[in-house]
């Protein structure tokens, strides 16, 4: 199904991977879970970027298809198309895959100070 030229309501971005200090490269490339909320109806998809796609005042165009459960509204983030108040085409964010994190965060300092 397709969205075309769409005002948005809402727009949020969580943080979906496991998280990272600014020293071990933060968190701007790690997986966040991007919910839009259209005429009262929610929107998402994961991408491996934190910034907006569309931003307040434009509009957006994509594709998206039911879940298996016809619970959730699943965006195919390639399709994502914002339009700003001229309606010049925008096209945000990092649209390409990457591998989950799967190491966890250590503490810093000295193994001997960890107190397990």
């Amino acid at each position: 199904m397709r969205i075309e030229k769409a005002k948005i309501e809402n727009y949020g971005v969580y943080l979906k991977d496991k998280s990272r200090p600014p020293s071990r490269g933060g968190n701007k490339k790690a997986w966040h879970q991007h919910v839009m909320t259209i005429d009262g109806e929610n929107f998402s998809f994961l991408a491996a970027w934190s910034g907006k796609f569309v931003f307040k005042g434009e509009t957006v165009s994509f594709d998206w298809e039911w879940d298996s459960t016809q619970k959730y509204r699943n965006v195919d983030a390639v399709t994502v198309v914002s339009f700003d108040k001229d309606g010049k085409e925008k096209r945000r964010g990092e649209r390409g895959g990457k591998p989950w994190r799967t190491a966890e965060t250590r503490l810093p300092g000295r193994r001997s100070e960890w107190n397990d």
